[in-house]
């Protein structure tokens, strides 16, 4: 009997049998936990090379939802808003877990296709520094979006260029930042490291990952911050070599 297959969502697919068997790799011996083992180290360096980000930081961590909120905690105050599409997977699929562990808001914008422009975020400024209402921090936005578009390197620059004049930060959801890289035919770095992006979440298991994501950091203000964040979150695992090694399989 042939195999059926579903294109529904790839969360229907297994995890590729490379990764299986790099998972099976690490499991020999003893190595130290939480991180730092020489697994986690090698893996670390190949997230960097790929995002082009040799100073990066980088936290593996276990979802999804875990790698936005641990990645939107670190530019947010209570006080804050995120602005985001209201497609964005942060707002209608994470069952409020961006606002419960920020304590920000989120302010979600419509639009035709899923992508946010820098009028549409502008188009959200108002009553600025008025105690009585939230305060622009971050921007999100989903590459590729929920709707299968994405966003060209020129158009998440200059996302970037008004998030950042505006004192705002911007945060690429990365779930299936590797089918963005392949649409539009170029590397990871095009969208993220070289576009001017403050923190990714790098999505693993949309990809043939057994469930392991990153937080990349790529703004050096919110760099010390990122392990303590992780750590509140419950998103840092004794066993890291586990998640790391799906990662090197991977890249």
């Amino acid at each position: 009997m042939a195999a059926v297959h579903s294109f529904a969502s790839d969360n229907y697919a297994g995890a590729h049998p490379e990764v299986i068997e790099a998972v099976i790799a690490a499991n020999t011996g003893h190595a130290r936990p939480y991180g730092a083992d020489p697994t986690t180290a090698r893996a670390v360096e190949a997230v960097r090379e790929a995002l082009g980000a040799p100073g990066a930081e980088v936290a593996f961590v276990f979802n999804g939802t875990g790698a936005n909120v641990v990645s939107l905690q670190l530019g947010l105050g209570r006080w804050h808003h995120v602005v985001c599409a209201s497609s964005a997977h942060i707002n209608v699929d994470e069952c409020g877990a961006p606002e419960r562990f920020t304590g920000a808001k989120l302010l979600d914008v419509p639009t035709p296709d899923g992508k946010l422009t820098p009028d549409l975020i502008r188009g959200t400024l108002a009553r600025l520094d008025d105690e009585h209402v939230t305060q622009p921090g971050m921007v999100s936005i989903s590459q590729t979006t929920e709707y299968g578009t994405v966003y060209t390197p020129a158009e998440v620059r200059a996302l970037a260029d008004t998030a950042h004049e505006l004192g705002m930060y911007l945060h690429l959801d990365g779930a299936r930042i590797a089918n963005a890289a392949a649409a539009l035919g170029v590397g990871l770095a095009e969208t993220t490291s070289s576009a001017g992006v403050d923190v990714v979440s790098f999505g693993g298991t949309k990809n043939g990952l057994l469930g392991a994501e990153a937080v990349v950091v790529l703004a050096d203000v919110l760099k010390p911050s990122l392990r303590f964040v992780r750590k509140q979150s419950g998103q840092l695992g004794s066993k890291g070599r586990f998640l790391a090694a799906q990662f090197l399989a991977l890249l």
